[in-house]
């Protein structure tokens, strides 16, 4: 019985004097972040957020021989726009601007109208008939739809809907509506040193502007050569 006992006791000590002899937790979380060899390392949020490396706002699909940038925007007004472009200047960097001409879908309005007839003798033709049948309506003498007849123009799209029902039941078939808008100007800045334009230096040429963002995007103006 009382080996049992002192076989007991002898694989407890031996169990505690292997613990006592390992490495703290903190030794060993030492060596994996002084790891400088192959494999995986880890990298904390904080250190990937910390601007080392600039970070796109969306995802970005590289054209074949074509440039990326860095750009800053929408800016509406091109006073703002050469502001941000003599701080990126400041830093160094390139600062070129470019304008982008987008629709206003807040200003749309829709058109109902014929599209253009052959020539302006069968548009001449077909604006008789439409006039007597009182509808009011107007050769089209510009434009893509040249040659072709207005019906009305109308911000709401019920009210474009009413109009060509009721033409079209008058029997005049090919009535359509086209949506139209204003164009609105876009400044956008563009800064080419992407690797060197970290987190520190986007801020800086941002100064205040809030309301503004940065991209990556294909370079709108693309280097000769």
């Amino acid at each position: 019985m009382r080996w049992i006992v002192y076989s007991l006791v002898v694989i407890n000590l031996a169990i505690a004097g292997y613990f006592l002899t390992q490495p703290q937790d903190s030794q060993i979380q030492g060596h994996v972040d002084g790891n400088h060899g192959e494999g995986n390392t880890l990298v904390l949020l904080s250190e990937q957020q910390s601007g080392t490396t600039p970070v796109s706002q969306q995802p970005v699909r590289a054209e074949p021989n074509k440039k990326l940038c860095y750009a800053l925007g929408p800016y509406t007004d091109d006073i703002s726009a050469r502001l941000a472009q003599a701080r990126s200047l400041e830093l160094g960097l390139t600062g070129l601007i470019s304008e982008i001409k987008v629709p206003s879908l807040k200003d749309a309005e829709y058109w109902v109208h014929i599209p253009p007839l052959p020539n302006r003798g069968a548009a001449m033709e077909l604006l008789g008939k439409l006039q007597s049948k009182s509808v009011d309506s107007y050769i089209i003498t510009q434009g893509d739809l040249t040659d072709g007849i207005s019906l009305g123009l109308f911000r709401k799209k019920t009210s474009a809907d009413s109009l060509l029902s009721k033409v079209s039941g008058l029997g005049f078939s090919n009535v359509t509506i086209k949506e139209v808008g204003s164009v609105n100007t876009e400044y956008w800045v563009e800064v080419r040193e992407i690797s060197k334009l970290d987190e520190t230096m986007r801020r800086r040429i941002k100064a205040e502007d809030k309301d503004m963002q940065w991209q990556m995007v294909t370079c709108r103006h693309q280097p000769a050569g």
